[in-house]
């Protein structure tokens, strides 16, 4: 098998290296997270001139209809450029959301509008207390004299920051899902606002006897439909965070070889003793096997084998939560003091990498989700 890039997609990585370089740089980046956000805003509009925003999506509904490994190509570089543009929340979730479970003139229009940037959504997936299981649902939706009530909380909602309306799912008595849409400016809810580990915004919402209208209901459709559409989504999510990650590690290597090759120690260059040596072997070692797990999950998509998709992904997600991070660990340690100091990068790749391997599920969730994956 060619796991090599196609000309296609050199160029969509090519492209997207010059323009952080030219726009992103730690200094760059450092400025913009101070700054008011018209920094980021200008940012983001220069981004979207790259075609990235419909890269994921059918041309039909006015994307350029990439295939995943365009897509894993592009975070990639995003991870390896510390990019602060949300895309996997801001664009790819809500994207996703409604390409599987919209139906056509819903699909239509609300892919055309995200990819215009004419909307911003983000999705409500997580909960309080459910241990990274995205299929559980403790949201209600209820009905009282005619009215329709949302009660429960949703923590960790990634863009909501930047977004004009959030989608929350929510499940009534009769175990039917309903995804609602709610304007994020609203006043008849409590949310939180705060900062997490990799600098990036997040909110958490509580809902408590929400009314909203029925014309707020995006979808409505039984529970049992809900999981199993949930389940592709987030498994794509899933891959397009290890991608990101692989491109955070893939920059953590290169920063360490280069420090190794130059700082000195007891007269010499750290890089010349032979334990350093090996333990860089080690690094190039991981990351090229994290990417051959991930060229692995990117072809169980393309396989119609959920047994085989679940088994993939999790195996990614399982490595970067354990060998990664040991990777990652190992090129702060062989910065020394420097490599915590907050004007050095390579702490700011450690942050995000620490986040990503959080995300969707630790280690422990996935070795357990790979045991259940022959009962699918």
């Amino acid at each position: 098998m060619n796991l090599s890039l196609n000309e296609e997609q050199l160029l969509i990585k090519n492209s997207a290296e010059k323009f952080f370089l030219d726009n992103l740089s730690f200094e760059q980046r450092n400025k913009i997270l101070t700054s008011d956000g018209k920094l980021f805003e200008d940012l983001i509009l220069k981004s979207k001139e790259l075609g990235w925003y419909g890269l994921p999506f059918d041309q039909k509904f006015g994307g350029l209809g990439g295939n995943i490994t365009d897509v894993m190509t592009l975070i990639e570089t995003f991870g390896a450029s510390l990019h602060i543009d949300p895309y996997i929340f801001s664009l790819l979730l809500p994207g996703k959301i409604i390409e599987h479970f919209f139906d056509e003139d819903k699909k239509s229009h609300y892919l055309n509008k995200i990819i215009n940037d004419n909307i911003k959504l983000a999705y409500c997936f997580a909960e309080p207390n459910i241990r990274f299981d995205i299929h559980k649902l403790n949201c209600k939706v209820y009905l009282e004299e005619n009215k329709y009530f949302l009660k429960g909380k949703k923590m960790l909602v990634l863009a909501a920051d930047q977004a004009n309306s959030i989608i929350v799912p929510g499940i009534d008595k009769d175990k039917n899902v309903y995804l609602v849409k709610i304007d994020n400016t609203s006043k008849n809810f409590l949310s939180n606002k705060y900062k997490i580990i990799d600098d990036s915004d997040a909110v958490d919402y509580e809902f408590d006897g929400f009314e909203f209208n029925e014309t707020d209901i995006l979808v409505k459709l039984n529970y049992d439909e809900y999981k199993k559409k949930i389940s592709i989504i987030f498994d794509y999510l899933t891959l397009a965070v290890c991608s990101e990650a692989l491109g955070v590690i893939e920059k953590m290597y290169k920063l360490t070889l280069e420090y190794v090759k130059t700082r000195e120690q007891f007269g010499k260059r750290i890089g010349d003793f032979q334990v350093i040596q090996h333990r860089m072997v080690e690094m190039y070692i991981i990351k090229e096997e994290m990417r051959s797990l991930n060229c692995s999950a990117q072809v169980s998509f393309s396989n119609n084998d959920p047994k085989e998709r679940i088994k993939s992904i999790s195996l990614n997600k399982i490595f970067l939560d354990t060998k990664a991070k040991e990777a990652a660990q190992d090129c702060i340690q062989l910065h020394g003091g420097m490599g915590v100091a907050n004007e050095m990068s390579i702490g700011h790749f450690f942050k995000k990498l620490t986040f990503l391997s959080m995300l969707f599920g630790d280690s422990d969730y996935h070795y357990k989700r790979y045991e259940l994956a022959d009962k699918v």
